[in-house]
């Protein structure tokens, strides 16, 4: 094997094993166990890559409560919840389905993003019947937080992880290094 062949099949390796960025959505219609740490009392709860944390018993997935009647995540009224990618990459909060669990109940839900430069986002939603809500400009994320002054219900929470900094660089190299790979066996 050539030099060059061998830089080439280097460099598509390094592809391959590049992440990209992954989607997922959150439906709650297969709920993983949650683990509750004995010492602290807080509950974490992993589906697709993203994990959810909060106080013991305030929150549940429960079976019907979701949208269309499927799956969905119950949290208790002043309970903060927290939402993150596995291993604390950045993310992209793309929307949600949330409403009240009883509709003869009125509230509002917080939603409040910690960006990746410290920076929050903000966003108060009226609850009411479940309804969907698209987030725009949610990104570089490190963690959200949801916090309602009425029991709420939570469903189909959409988000993206997104590849390091790191990640695209060495994705940059390994596409150059193709690159000039093709290039010196054209000239």
């Amino acid at each position: 094997m050539t030099k060059q062949a061998l830089i080439a099949l280097g460099c598509a390796l390094l592809l391959s094993l590049i992440p990209g960025a992954r989607a997922a959505v959150l439906n709650f219609d297969a709920p993983a166990q949650i683990d509750i740490d004995n010492t602290t009392q807080v509950a974490t709860y992993p589906e697709a890559g993203f994990i959810l944390s909060g106080q013991a018993a305030s929150y549940l997935p429960l079976d019907g409560i979701g949208d269309g009647g499927s799956g969905g995540l119950f949290l208790l009224a002043d309970s903060p919840l927290r939402f993150s990618a596995v291993g604390s990459s950045k993310f992209q909060l793309l929307g949600m389905v949330f409403g009240l669990l009883d509709v003869n109940d009125a509230g509002v839900l917080s939603v409040q993003g910690l960006r990746s430069d410290n920076s929050l986002l903000n966003q108060n939603l009226t609850l009411g019947a479940l309804q969907a809500f698209s987030f725009q400009g949610w990104s570089e994320l490190r963690e959200v937080s949801f916090t309602a002054n009425a029991n709420v219900v939570l469903d189909n929470l959409n988000a993206q992880s997104l590849p390091e900094p790191g990640t695209a660089v060495l994705g940059l190299a390994a596409a150059t290094g193709l690159l000039l790979t093709r290039r010196r066996k054209i000239g």
